[in-house]
């Protein structure tokens, strides 16, 4: 039983991580999202590489800046198809398609 609950624990923890977002407050005159990207206030980074969309802001009533960064596409949230239909990832990597399940051609109609 206690693996049973791990499994699900574990199974539920990856869910949660692939439809994330992020944010933190940063000093400096940049936002640094990972790798060693930088990013200025204002600006918006799109990052198909790892299905992620960033935001540089200058946080209110202070000198830091404010980074945000959210999955999009199939990593934007956790989410089940309607009965008889599937979700398949797009030619890109990132965007999703949701079709019927007997002919992937198809889209799916509820």
């Amino acid at each position: 039983m206690k693996t049973l609950f791990g499994f699900v624990l574990v199974a539920y923890c990856i869910d949660i991580t692939f439809g994330a977002c992020y944010a933190k407050l940063e000093d400096g005159d940049h936002c640094t999202p990972k790798d060693g990207i930088t990013m200025l206030a204002g600006s918006e980074l799109l990052m198909p590489n790892v299905c992620e969309k960033c935001t540089c802001s200058r946080h209110s009533g202070s000198s830091s800046l404010f980074l945000s960064c959210c999955g999009y596409g199939k990593y934007a949230g956790v989410f089940a198809p309607p009965p008889g239909c599937e979700v398949i990832t797009g030619e890109d990597g990132c965007s999703i398609k949701i079709v019927q399940a007997i002919d992937h051609s198809q889209p799916c109609v509820h």
